[in-house]
């Protein structure tokens, strides 16, 4: 199981016919991403209504995939989870999705699913360390912005 998440988050194994895939991870909202806050015609303070595709891993079992378009059928499926549990859990009624996803790759599988570019990252990256921060979460950000690694923002407006 994946961790090492900040923020709200459920973590959700893939499974098709008893087979194990992978994980995928819904998480909060990015606080800054170019073009996301115009799409889904927001300000900062409705992005808990906004889930992050935090983490997105899955894998051929037996080299193959049990379907075609397999992992659209993923993604597709398991934004109709989220909605509903994300809603239980944190009390926010979904409105949409938004992920990163690092280049050279495209985005291909979200956009099968109906996900939409809305541009790139700056490709800057925090990390938390040990010591005191400036909010309210444990440890300090460190923002590396020489080693920037921009990323494609995609979103699903529901």
């Amino acid at each position: 199981m994946p961790k090492g998440f900040v923020g709200r988050r459920i973590a959700y194994a893939v499974f098709y016919d008893g087979i194990f895939y992978g994980y995928t991870v819904a998480g909060s909202a990015t606080l800054h991403l170019p073009g996301r806050n115009e799409y889904f015609g927001i300000d900062k303070s409705k992005l808990n209504q906004i889930v992050n595709n935090t983490f997105f891993h899955i894998e051929k079992a037996n080299s193959k995939y049990p379907i075609r378009n397999f992992v659209p059928y993923i993604i597709s499926e398991w934004r109709k989870h989220v909605v509903e549990d994300w809603e239980i859990k944190y009390k926010d009624k979904v409105i949409g999705f938004e992920t990163l996803v690092e280049l050279p790759r495209n985005g291909d599988c979200y956009k099968r699913d109906g996900w939409v570019e809305l541009g790139q990252t700056q490709g800057f990256t925090c990390k938390r360390t040990a010591g005191k921060g400036t909010d309210s979460w444990t440890g300090k950000r460190i923002w590396d912005t020489e080693n920037l690694r921009s990323k494609l923002v995609l979103a699903h407006k529901l």
